[in-house]
């Protein structure tokens, strides 16, 4: 779990020095992963790290030893801002990110951070003032955990780390387990451990002599008054923007890879790759002759990369869904956690992997028309907050949850969406859906998927360049809606590989020969059907996975073996009875409940890691 570590305040030279070594073996997942660490005078930091992205031994100290910096991630495109802090007297030795983060710092104090674009978060220690900053990117991509008790902070890319502590008496955040529940993630800054935080996007966290503050350097709003542009003029600036993010972070990193679903998003990353696909390993996983590989073998072909299928097998989270759990805090359902299936096999080929994480949001694909109306804020909270309360309902909470837990909870969830959802100062209900979407859905839940990948991987994600982001931050309703201006985009980009079906409707993007054979013939088994031959199949979607099957055959035993444990049914969060029914009723095949089943074995894994083990030791 590569990430940063550190320790301010008062807790003892020696104490000091051994909690920031272990805080830094609690997150070193695996035993190549290498280390650094600094001790000084009411400070400590660290990083553990894959090696592969900045490896020089941080932290990196500027030329009078007065400031020091650690960062995780990297940032991108920034030779021109280099260039003028060397004519401005700085001096490069090391030549990397993060000592060019230290010297824009040094340079322009807290406001470097809006200068910068990328992935990344970085902690600097000013050893006159004895003052922390702790700075992430717009987005959050690189995650950092921070827990204040008294005059002491304890900041981690993990929160296993926090377990380092003897002094530590952990406590599950009740509001929070409720959210997993209803959304299978968490909103806001909450973590399942009542008294640590995570930190929100574009912070700037300082700390200093006891007193902790955090402030957003960027504020993420749609932009509503919009400028009369004709289409064509959207989709040019897309196609350059889109093609500019991925061009920035093709850094020569030697083998890449690029994460190929059957979906639009990785294909438009790898079509904006042009010429350099040639050299370019994609890997798609899933069951064999599912629509996700037979597509996305197509454009492998088409592009000439050279392409992997890894299969997913039905049983991968009896081994590895502990994994999984560590890797992600807890914050992943097991049943969302496909990558960490084929990860080992791509890691032994590829450093680097490009996905497609954000695309389908920024890009408007899941924006539905009846969001273009104008709702009433109380109507439109309501709405979406049954659409995106899809694993256990607000209704089942009363069924699920024991009377003691949910009397603590009743009523918080839908609180906090709300909280949250107002966030977004737009007027347009579409806007305000997007918003939440992006800063909630897609960062507490999308991006956990991200940080399995990261156990192994260094991940680059074109979908959140500043640059693209803020262009559609101004793209009206109408243009983003279904994804409108996204596909135009993309088939002016690319037209070949439009022609290939996607995954989501099993049809190309453009009008094609293949495009006339496919329709045709599903119009001629509907016929078929509708003239009584009821023999005829409808053509069938082939996922690339089947939870709710494999929870039900090659896992069954795994799951009964958990869900229906003593230690389970007794921790006085739920209704044993409650959990007894909706196990049998998804073995005996009288409902689909992979969704719930996912987030009730995934929070008796995190408690019997980590709370479990914490109370036994």
């Amino acid at each position: 779990m590569p990430g940063l570590v550190g320790v301010v305040g008062k807790a003892g030279g020696s104490q000091s020095e051994r909690l920031l070594a272990d805080m830094a073996q609690a997150i070193k997942h695996e035993d190549w992963y290498q280390v650094d660490l600094y001790q000084g005078e009411g400070f400590g930091l660290g990083r553990v790290h894959l090696g592969f992205l900045n490896p020089e031994p941080q932290p990196i100290w500027n030329e009078d030893k007065t400031l020091c910096l650690a960062m995780e991630g990297e940032v991108y495109d920034y030779q021109d801002l280099k260039q003028q802090l060397i004519a401005r007297g700085h001096r490069f030795r090391v030549d990397n990110d993060a000592e060019f983060v230290l010297h824009l710092f040094e340079e322009f104090g807290e406001e470097f951070a809006s200068r910068l674009n990328g992935a990344f978060v970085a902690a600097i220690w000013d050893a006159r003032a004895h003052k922390l900053w702790v700075v992430n990117d717009r987005f959050g991509l690189q995650a950092l955990f921070y827990r204040q008790t008294g005059e002491r902070l304890l900041f981690a890319g993990h929160t296993a780390a926090f377990f380092a502590d003897p002094t530590y008496e952990p406590q599950v955040d009740q509001v929070a387990l409720a959210e997993f529940f209803s959304f299978e993630h968490v909103l806001g800054d909450r973590t399942l451990l009542a008294d640590v935080k995570l930190l929100p996007p574009a912070s700037i966290l300082t700390f200093q002599v006891g007193q902790l503050s955090i402030r957003s350097y960027y504020d993420f709003q749609f932009v509503e008054d919009y400028q009369d542009h004709d289409e064509t003029w959207y989709v040019e600036r897309w196609i350059r923007l889109m093609r500019q993010a991925v061009e920035r972070r093709m850094r020569g990193d030697g083998p890449v890879g690029v994460q190929l679903s059957g979906g639009l998003d990785s294909r438009t990353v790898l079509a904006m790759m042009g010429r350099q696909c040639g050299s370019v390993h994609t890997f798609t996983f899933g069951i064999p002759g599912c629509d996700d590989a037979r597509f996305a073998r197509e454009v492998a072909a088409r592009r000439g990369t050279t392409h992997h299928f890894l299969e997913l097998k039905p049983d991968y989270l009896r081994t590895q869904a502990e994994e999984g759990v560590k890797l992600a805090n807890g914050l992943k359902s097991c049943v969302h956690m496909h990558v960490l299936g084929t990860l080992g096999e791509t890691a032994e080929i590829v450093d680097v992997l490009y996905t497609g994480s954000l695309g389908d949001s920024i890009m408007g694909i899941h924006l539905q028309r009846d969001l273009l109306a104008i709702h009433r804020p109380s109507v439109l909270a309501r709405m979406l907050f049954n659409r995106y309360n899809n694993c256990f309902s607000e209704d089942s909470h009363p069924r699920l949850f024991s009377d003691d837990f949910y009397g603590r909870v009743k009523g918080a969830v839908f609180e906090e969406f709300n909280r949250v959802l107002a966030e977004s100062r737009a007027r347009l209900s579409a806007n305000k859906r997007e918003h939440y979407s992006i800063r909630q859905n897609d960062r507490r839940w999308v991006l956990e998927g991200q940080n399995l990948l990261r156990s192994r991987l260094i991940v680059r994600t074109p979908f959140y360049d500043n640059d693209l982001v803020d262009f559609m931050l101004t793209v009206p309703p109408g243009l983003r809606c279904d994804g409108y201006l996204y596909v135009r985009g993309f088939i002016q980009a690319a037209p070949d590989l439009a022609k290939i079906p996607f995954a989501r409707a099993g049809l190309p993007l453009v009008p094609c020969m293949r495009d006339l054979s496919i329709r045709a013939n599903r119009q001629m088994r509907w016929w078929l059907q509708q003239g009584g031959l009821k023999w005829v199949s409808p053509p069938k979607k082939r996922p690339y996975a089947d939870y709710n099957h494999w929870l039900r055959t090659a896992l069954r035993d795994w799951v009964e073996g958990i869900l229906l444990d003593r230690r389970t049914l007794d921790r006085g969060y739920l209704r044993p009875q409650y959990v007894r029914a909706l196990v049998e009723r998804h073995m005996q095949g009288e409902g689909e409940f992979a969704r719930q089943l996912g987030v009730l074995l995934t929070f008796e894994l995190w408690h019997r890691m980590f709370l479990d083990q914490r109370l036994a030791g």
